[in-house]
């Protein structure tokens, strides 16, 4: 058995790989407000996102025009597939376990609030 105590330091932070399948990471996002987002991402294969403590709003789109806010509750896995990112309203904390797999490719697009 492994135990990993979750002390975040960064915006992410990997604490387990499996032999180059999937990884686990710590997620804190940088942003205190949806107007600081400027950009989404998207990635080639599913994240599944677990909020640990505090508070994080996904912030999701299908096709990188009509934008989604979700506040993420305790004890909800999120599968993210599409258009992302994420903010800890106000700056209050915010931590969540992402598992996802060890050869992600990621693009981004840029957005812009109505």
């Amino acid at each position: 058995m492994r135990k990993i105590v979750v002390k975040p330091t960064r915006r992410w932070e990997v604490v387990f790989r499996d032999d180059g399948r999937w990884q686990a990471g710590i997620y804190v996002p940088e942003y205190t407000s949806r107007e600081e987002i400027k950009q989404l991402e998207k990635h080639n294969v599913p994240e599944l996102f677990l909020l640990i403590s505090g508070s994080i709003v996904l912030v999701t789109s299908i096709d990188g025009e009509k934008i989604i806010e979700t506040p993420m509750e305790p004890g909800v896995l999120y599968i993210i597939d599409e258009w992302h990112n994420a903010y800890r309203p106000g700056g209050k904390e915010g931590v969540a376990l992402v598992i996802e797999g060890v050869d992600v490719e990621t693009v981004f697009i840029d957005i812009k609030w109505f």
